[in-house]
Order: C-alpha cells, then sequence, then structure tokens
C-alpha cells in the first residue's frame, strides 16, 4: 500500500531543497540576483565566444564558457527555453466533483513559433554571426495529466522524439498542480513544474551553406559539414492560475496564469570546421517572468479545448555596445484534452 502522505511530503521537500539550491547558485553566479551583470565571458569582445547556434572559436577549440543573460547567445537559449514552458493551458474541470483520485486527463499540447527575423537570429559572436534559428513552425507534445491524493494533480508532457523539421527532441517537462481556493464559480490554482533534455540540429553549420566556400559571405563559418550541435534547455519555475465560470456560458471558462521561471540552459557546438571539429559548448542561466490567459470550452464532461495567449519578456543587448531592450516572446496555444475517468 502507497503511504500518500508520506510520500508528498517527501515530494515537496525534495522540490523546496531544489529550488533554494538553485537560487543560490544564481545568487553566486550574479552577485545576488543581478541577471543581466557578472559571467566570466559576459565582457569579452565579439568574435571571442560562440554563440547559442555559431561557429566556433578556432577550429578543433573545446572550451566551456559562461554568457551573461543578456547576451545574444543567452537570448536565443532562454527563448526557445521559453517556448517550451509547461505554463498556462489548464485543462478545465466539468465539476469539483470530477477531481478525483486515479483520475487521467490525455492532453495533446499545440503551439505557434514566431519566425524570426534576420536581426534577431543573428546571435552568434555576441550579436555578429546568423544563425539557422528558423527550424520549426509549431511545437507539439502530447501530456497526461493523473490525480493524486489532497487534489494534487501530476502532469507530465514530452514531444515525440523524432526527427522533425530538421531537429530532433528529447525533452521531458513535468509539475504538480492544485487548487489553493475553490470557490465553485472560481478557482485560484498553484502549479510548479520543470523540464529537463535537450534538442539537436544543424544551428551553427546548416546545409545550406555547404553549398558556399568556407570564409566566404554565404559561409562566413568555414563549416564543411553540417554540425550536430545540442541545446540544453532546462528550467524550474512556479505560477498561479486564476478561472472563472461564467453563469451564463457555463461551457467557456476564462483563465488566466502568471509565472515565475529558473531557466538554466547550455549549448554544445559540434561544427565541423576547415582546421578541424569546433566542441565549444556555452551556458547561461537566470529569472524570467511569464503571463498567459486564455479561455476553455466543454464540448462535453470529457473533452475540451483550451486556447491560451503567452507572453514572457526576454531581455537582450544585441551587441556590446547596443542599450538593453526587451524582445519578448508572444505566442498563441492550444490543449485538445480528453479525460478518461
Amino acid at each position: 500500500m502507497i503511504r500518500w502522505n508520506k510520500s508528498i511530503r517527501v515530494f515537496f521537500g525534495v522540490v523546496a531543497l531544489g529550488a533554494a539550491l538553485h537560487n543560490v547558485a544564481i545568487a553566486q553566479t550574479y552577485g545576488g540576483g543581478g541577471a543581466t551583470t557578472g559571467g566570466t565571458t559576459g565582457g569579452t569582445t565579439a568574435g571571442a565566444t560562440t554563440a547559442a547556434g555559431a561557429t566556433g572559436l578556432t577550429a578543433g577549440a573545446a572550451t566551456n564558457q559562461h554568457l551573461r543573460f543578456d547576451r545574444p547567445e543567452s537570448w536565443a537559449l532562454k527563448y526557445f527555453a521559453s517556448a517550451t514552458m509547461l505554463s498556462g493551458l489548464q485543462p478545465p474541470e466539468a465539476s469539483p466533483e470530477s477531481r478525483r483520485i486515479g483520475s487521467i486527463t490525455l492532453g495533446l499540447e499545440m503551439e505557434w513559433l514566431p519566425e524570426l527575423s534576420e536581426q534577431q537570429r543573428r546571435v552568434g559572436f555576441n550579436g555578429r554571426a546568423l544563425e539557422d534559428l528558423n527550424k520549426a513552425p509549431l511545437f507539439a507534445r502530447p501530456s497526461v495529466r493523473v490525480g493524486l491524493p489532497w487534489k494534487l494533480s501530476l502532469v507530465a508532457a514530452a514531444p515525440p522524439p523524432f526527427r522533425a523539421f530538421g531537429v530532433t527532441s528529447h525533452l521531458l517537462a513535468f509539475g504538480v498542480e492544485r487548487p489553493i481556493l475553490d470557490r465553485r464559480r472560481w478557482v485560484l490554482g498553484w502549479r510548479g513544474y520543470g523540464q529537463f533534455g535537450t534538442v539537436k540540429g544543424a544551428f551553427t553549420c546548416p546545409r545550406d551553406v555547404l553549398a558556399f566556400p568556407p570564409a566566404s559571405s554565404g559561409n562566413p563559418g568555414r563549416c564543411i559539414g553540417e554540425s550536430s550541435d545540442v541545446a540544453s534547455l532546462r528550467y524550474a519555475g512556479t505560477e498561479l492560475q486564476f478561472a472563472y465560470r461564467i453563469r451564463s456560458l457555463p461551457k467557456f471558462i476564462p483563465h488566466v496564469a502568471s509565472g515565475i521561471n529558473f531557466i538554466d540552459a547550455a549549448f554544445q557546438v559540434d561544427a565541423p570546421l576547415t582546421g578541424g571539429r569546433d566542441r565549444t559548448r556555452l551556458w547561461t542561466r537566470g529569472k524570467t517572468f511569464s503571463e498567459s490567459a486564455g479561455v476553455s470550452y466543454l464540448f462535453s464532461r470529457n473533452v475540451a479545448l483550451t486556447v491560451d495567449a503567452f507572453y514572457t519578456p526576454l531581455w537582450v543587448r544585441r551587441t556590446p555596445d547596443a542599450p538593453r531592450t526587451n524582445d519578448g516572446l508572444f505566442n498563441v496555444r492550444a490543449l485538445v484534452s480528453y479525460t478518461l475517468r
């Protein structure tokens, strides 16, 4: 027999300890929360470091470099980490009584990934190199929610682990959620969530640059073959959710959510260049905020559609002497959910 009380206490103890250690790490790295300062390579000149999706230093180099959280390379990492954020999109409940131990809700999440401009894709070498970041126009992943004791729900979501749009994802997002206040017409809820895993693709040396000679304007990175770069998109976060049942429109449930996130991302370059293979590793970490708002529609007690607008401000300094500006992610997400029991 499972001892739920002890298991839940242990789970939250581990989550609290992990969050505390993460905050300590960020404080040590950024001097107490200054996510836009500090870092061993944050002040280096353009061309001295590689990018999240940039060709490397000297061919054959294998370095491990920390980047400031507002560098262009870091912006690309936190942009795509935010695109996979397990935020908002809470499936509606037909009634408070439907929240029970052992309930299972299956879902399919789809979201639009805006096409990045040439300026936004110029993230390599501290904002000088143009990178292949417009791989996929959308992001999709199935999800499952399981009802636990104490009105808790466990949620897990992961994209299919096969190659699509030139990238291969091995990501797993997970979380736990529960209502804090439930007044039948409105519900205030909480969710804690995280993600680990990688995305692999040819970001630094895509196939189309190989048609040009190395070091030419079409192939400035001196690529001689497709790269096998790997981006690690890790994060941990928490958010509050508010949903309201409209008395005259019981099938429509509008909702909003607000969260804080700690992103710990890295980019491993694996690019064949004229002088050797670049194996530079870049990493960054820092704090972001996210907001979402949307509406759910109950087709029946078992089937529902949820549509959300998601936004997170992302600060970036596009070149070393440029001002710090906000270039956030705004997109639209949808979730089709089906409750089995």
